[in-house]
């Protein structure tokens, strides 16, 4: 709200002291549009570029379920539900990370994000969950 009273000051401090030029009414007109409407593009922006990054990890994070499930399935195991420990086997492992990692995923996507240095410490953190999950999903691999 105090943006608006500045604002208004000045455009009637301007008035007064210009008012034979209508320029300068008109570029002041298209700064306040600028400082008013800009930040709310640039923060629409942030959001769909966490949505776009979380898109491609998340195709990263079928592609390894698939490659899981088929392990699995070549290997005659049924089910293999990892909840708080218990992880003996490598497929076991690469399954909790996957699990882990997707759930990283969507709670990434419900983030609001004010800055690209907190989008980017986010990313590069949910890009590290996912890099585990390769790295187990590697290991389990015959």
């Amino acid at each position: 709200m105090s943006h608006l009273v500045r604002i208004f000051w000045f455009s009637k401090s301007l008035r007064s002291e210009n008012s034979k030029n209508p320029k300068l009414r008109w570029l002041l007109l298209v700064a306040i549009f600028l400082f008013l409407f800009v930040p709310k593009a640039y923060a629409l922006s942030l959001d769909e570029i966490n949505q776009k990054v979380c898109d491609r990890f998340e195709d990263d994070l079928a592609k390894m379920a698939a490659i899981m499930e088929e392990v699995r399935s070549r290997k005659g195991i049924k089910e293999t539900r990892v909840a708080y420990g218990g992880i003996d086997t490598p497929i076991k492992a690469a399954d909790y990370q996957v699990t882990y990692a997707a759930e990283a995923v969507a709670f990434e996507r419900g983030q609001k994000f004010s800055s690209v240095n907190q989008l980017r410490y986010s990313l590069e953190i949910l890009k590290g969950k996912v890099t585990n999950a390769k790295g187990k999903v590697g290991q389990a691999l015959p």
